[in-house]
């Protein structure tokens, strides 16, 4: 069976660790009963890890820096990782830091960006490049519904 790949964007990958309850719940069980592949690349997990350091966080933690060590290494086994080569990449127009989730998404072919960015990534709806493959962009509701088929 072909498992879809996609790339979560930092802010469901941060509810997946505080709040894996809900749809990132779901996500996560997809995900550890093999229903897809994550995606993710080094620019995308130094923004997690940046993320993970800010003090309204601290509440669901504390992050210290070794335990964000740690969630980059657990993610660096489960995910597919991207070098991140494509850093010059402008797909996001309206928010150039989630170009990094545009790109990861194109330089490893992946199906789907799922996030619930309804400002800047939802919007794009497929993000397209030449010489890639058309890269859908969905919520996790949907992306969900999509593995249900």
């Amino acid at each position: 069976m072909n498992r879809p790949r996609a790339v979560l964007d930092t802010n469901l990958l941060v509810r997946l660790l505080i709040w894996p309850r809900g749809l990132s719940g779901e996500l996560l069980n997809a995900l550890t009963e093999r229903a897809y592949r994550l995606v993710t690349s080094e620019p995308l997990l130094e923004e997690l890890a940046e993320v993970l350091s800010y003090p309204r966080l601290q509440r669901y933690g504390p992050f210290a820096d070794q335990d964000i060590q740690r969630v980059l290494a657990v993610l660096r086994r489960l995910a597919i990782v991207a070098p991140g080569a494509y850093s010059d990449l402008e797909k996001v127009p309206a928010d150039v830091k989630d170009n990094i989730v545009a790109a990861c998404a194109l330089e490893a072919g992946v199906d789907y960006i799922v996030t619930d960015d309804r400002r800047h990534l939802l919007p794009l709806k497929v993000i397209r490049c030449s010489g890639f493959d058309p890269v859908q962009v969905v919520r996790p509701g949907d992306f969900l519904r999509i593995l249900k088929r």
